[in-house]
């Protein structure tokens, strides 16, 4: 086997997140594959196919062209096509059947690194990690939830990654908010984020541990060190801003709940935060907007 497909990794739903975990690998020596519906969205350095979750014969090609027989990283960066439960269910159950079916079909056996939220947590209060029980209550974090019990019991190495809220330069909703001078939420809730550029370097410490025969946890949270809460988060974008605090309607966020969100997984895998605080995060993301 050559070196190439030792440091062969797969990216099935190579969207913003997963382009820039193609490219930091890329720039370390693997090759890497990014199967997405359209696959011209993939830029140069990376291999760009066409898969589609719904394609079960058509994943099963992929794996047995790309996937080396006795090993590789696919790594699942899922989004579903709409917020409607729905969309869930043919993302997270109907597409993940298709995806371990065919991986068995192609007799072939990857790490596999499945992008999940802790939205799971529902709306438990207190602290929380990974040795916590979850309580989902949305419909998509209960299918998200049936999705990691049902990927946890098959013959997979796997390790689950539960983001809590991604900001960054390409995701400015809340900088918008305190902007537009109303936020979603109540001031006093605890609030988790982790910057997409953690994000990214998580996954890629994940895939480059994995590869080196290394132990990877089966379960992390990726979120920071923080414990802030939603307005203290807002507090520190308007002064940057200079702008007034802004006002908040109020109402409980559905995703969030009353609860901080710890990692032990990320101490465990050895990676270090870029960005462990909201302060040092919100800085990098407003250092990148236009005066």
């Amino acid at each position: 086997m050559s070196v190439t497909q030792l440091n062969r990794c797969l990216i099935l739903g190579a969207g913003a997140l997963g382009i820039k975990l193609g490219l930091q690998l890329q720039q370390v020596g693997h090759e890497v594959i990014g199967i997405r519906r359209n696959p011209s969205r993939i830029p140069p350095g990376l291999t760009g196919v066409a898969g589609d979750l719904s394609d079960p014969a058509g994943l099963t090609s992929i794996w047995r062209r790309h996937l080396p027989p006795d090993g590789g990283e696919l790594c699942l960066i899922l989004t579903p096509d709409g917020g409607t439960e729905a969309a869930y269910r043919r993302t997270f159950v109907e597409g993940l059947v298709n995806v371990v079916e065919s991986l068995r079909v192609a007799d072939r056996r990857p790490h596999v690194t499945f992008v999940s939220s802790t939205s799971v947590f529902g709306d438990l209060e207190g602290e929380v990690n990974e040795l916590s029980a979850v309580a989902p209550k949305a419909p998509g974090a209960k299918i998200l939830w049936q999705a990691e019990q049902w990927l946890a019991g098959q013959d997979l190495k796997l390790t689950r990654v539960r983001f809590s809220g991604i900001y960054g330069p390409s995701r400015l909703r809340l900088i918008d908010n305190v902007r537009a001078g109303l936020v979603p939420g109540v001031a006093n809730a605890p609030t988790n984020r982790i910057h997409e550029d953690d994000c990214v370097g998580l996954l890629r410490c994940i895939v480059r541990s994995a590869q080196a025969g290394l132990a990877v946890p089966g379960l992390i949270h990726g979120t920071d060190e923080d414990q802030a809460t939603l307005g203290q988060v807002c507090a520190y974008i308007a002064r940057k801003l200079e702008l007034p605090l802004p006002a908040f309607d109020g109402v409980p966020s559905r995703r969030g709940g009353r609860r901080w969100v710890n990692s032990l997984g990320i101490d465990a895998l050895g990676y270090q935060l870029l960005y462990p605080d909201h302060q040092s995060g919100y800085q990098q993301v407003l250092s990148t907007l236009p005066r």
